[in-house]
């Protein structure tokens, strides 16, 4: 079965959604999956895990608001992060640095 159509509205889904809270259930059930089902067909058309590919976007939307002038904390909240740190850390594995050198640099 061909599950390009749902994949690819998903990642719209996805992208219309970042700032909202953002579940495997609330994903799947947009496209009208099980969320073991969606999970599995995500990762096998991806190959990437839904939640993965779900805060690497908010990662890369993250870094263009911090560009932008906006706080970690700030970028931090408004995209689920539940800590500054947390924030920090996946921030620094993706882009190789901290958030706040960004701002300074």
């Amino acid at each position: 079965m061909d599950y390009t159509e749902s994949i690819e509205k998903t990642k719209i889904y996805i992208n219309e959604h970042l700032s909202d809270e953002l579940t495997a259930e609330s994903i799947a059930a947009n496209v009208g999956y099980s969320v073991f089902h969606f999970c599995r067909i995500f990762k096998e058309s991806t190959g990437e895990s839904l939640m993965h590919y779900v805060r690497e976007k908010r990662l890369e939307l993250a870094e263009k608001k911090i560009e932008e002038g906006e706080t970690a904390l700030e970028v931090a909240l408004q995209y689920g992060f539940e800590t500054q740190s947390g924030f920090a850390r996946a921030y620094e594995r993706k882009f190789g640095e901290r958030p706040t050198r960004k701002m300074h640099a």
